[in-house]
């Protein structure tokens, strides 16, 4: 008989922003604590820390196998000289990047499209 050993939970997780516009994107790391990016820089603190009273959606689970590579890059990044960039740099684009992925931003890249079908419609109407 073989008994499988529930791993915890590793990967994208986000709460709504305190601002009440959007969500704000972490990385759960192997430790438990979250890694983020804030306008200050990368942080990395305690899920409570992160949660800030609000609740926490767990989005997107990371593959056991890269879960030591991810909590490598997360606190090598600490400290770094990125700055926050809404546009370029956000929470999202750390967080995806953290994950092994391609830096992006799903709700930058909706308010872009948006804009776009806003600023056609105008120029049609």
């Amino acid at each position: 008989m073989q008994t499988t050993i529930a791993q915890p939970f590793v990967g994208l997780i986000s709460r709504p922003k305190l601002s009440g516009i959007g969500r704000h994107a972490g990385v759960l790391l192997p430790t438990g604590h979250v890694a983020h990016m804030t306008p200050d820089g990368q942080a990395i603190v305690t899920l409570t820390e992160f949660a800030q009273g609000r609740p926490i959606t767990y989005e997107k689970e990371a593959p056991l196998h890269r879960h030591q590579q991810i909590q490598w890059h997360a606190f090598q990044s600490i400290g770094g000289t990125s700055k926050y960039d809404l546009l370029n740099r956000n929470c999202e684009h750390y967080a995806t990047w953290l994950l092994g992925e391609k830096p992006q931003s799903a709700q930058v890249t909706a308010v872009a499209a948006l804009t776009l079908i806003g600023v056609l419609a105008a120029m049609t109407s």
